[in-house]
């Protein structure tokens, strides 16, 4: 032969199996009977590996990221009593604690889950005219809480009772506020401007409760302050007030997170404080303007009173005796159109 070894090197040996002639025998039989692949699976699994169980095996080394987890040797007294079976995976899962509070994402998720109720099932019986496209479209609307069908009773309500149990309290609640005015109006302007400023600074107060409520920390004694002082403000100075006291809000809240006197998210509680300021503070600021004429303040804050008044019950009555259409089904779903139109007319 012509390769590296001679031929008298070429023996038996080299040709012959290394485990020998004999074949191996590893238990059991030779053959099996495979199943017909058309029949159903047996369900038995064979048996791969032998001798104990994996769960009395002791786990490994962990895995190690950090120089500090390289100080000791991973057979050390402390790595070996160390059980890492239940141990959370390194990574940005295993980072967080169990004790953790609640992300953003899952608190709107529980709020959601509370919300929907799949098992709310659509009435099927709709006015001549409506059809269930036409109160599915409500439904699809951006925002719109998955899985609720809301049914026709839903937005209209006419032929049943609205609120009737809460109408005579509105009645004793409305008679009070009346009486109150009415004593404010006749005794002059100072007292109407202090009843306005009373009104104003409770709105306000309710407000800025209801967001700390949903868990908003805002400036409220800044908020306060400044929704009572541009009332007095503008029924002593006029149209100046405005910009003055917005302008020392602005500031002072700004200050108000800068310094930390609250320790939370800046940019949404400044922009909610300012909001309620700027909605119940300037908007009520107008009544210390009407107020500034002397002695017609009181005429022409009076007949503002009685325009909104007028407009509330007009609304309220003609909506519940004939409002079929609704007007926000998502932000007040007993407002409809027909109460809308009735309530400005009363108003006029």
């Amino acid at each position: 032969m012509s390769d590296w070894r001679g031929d008298d090197e070429f023996d038996a040996e080299w040709a012959s199996p290394l485990g020998g002639n004999e074949p191996i025998d590893v238990g059991g039989s030779s053959s099996a009977d495979l199943p017909h692949w058309t029949e159903a699976a047996t369900g038995e699994v064979p048996e791969v590996f032998g001798g104990d169980d994996a769960s009395n095996t002791p786990p490994g080394p962990r895995f190690r990221m950090g120089d500090s987890d390289w100080a000791e040797d991973d057979l050390s007294t402390g790595e070996v009593l160390l059980d890492d079976s239940g141990a959370q995976p390194a990574g940005r899962a295993g980072r967080r604690r169990a004790t953790a509070k609640p992300t953003r994402k899952e608190k709107r998720a529980a709020r959601k889950a509370t919300i929907v109720d799949p098992e709310v099932e659509v009435d099927s019986g709709y006015d001549a005219g409506y059809g269930q496209d036409d109160y599915d479209d409500f439904n699809s609307e951006p925002g719109a809480l998955e899985g609720v069908q809301l049914s026709r009773d839903e937005y209209d309500r006419s032929d049943e009772p609205r609120g009737t149990a809460d109408l005579g309290s509105r009645l004793v609640t409305a008679l009070i506020v009346a009486a109150v005015a009415l004593l404010a109006f006749v005794i002059g302007r100072t007292t109407t401007v202090l009843l306005v400023t009373v009104i104003v600074l409770a709105c306000a107060f309710e407000l800025y409760e209801a967001l700390r409520r949903a868990g908003y920390h805002t400036a409220t004694v800044i908020g306060l302050l400044g929704c009572g002082s541009i009332v007095l403000i503008a029924y002593n100075e006029g149209d100046a007030a405005f910009p003055l006291v917005a302008m020392l809000v602005v500031v002072f809240t700004f200050l108000w997170y800068l310094l930390e006197v609250v320790k939370a998210r800046p940019t949404i509680n400044i922009s909610l404080t300012l909001m309620v300021f700027a909605w119940i503070g300037i908007m009520g600021a107008f009544a210390g303007l009407l107020l500034r004429p002397d002695p017609a303040g009181t005429g022409l804050l009076l007949g503002v009173v009685i325009c909104a008044v007028g407009g509330d019950i007009g609304s309220y009555f003609v909506g519940r005796a004939s409002g079929h259409t609704p007007l926000l089904p998502r932000v007040s779903p007993n407002k409809t159109l027909e109460g809308l139109i009735g309530g400005a007319v009363t108003s006029i």
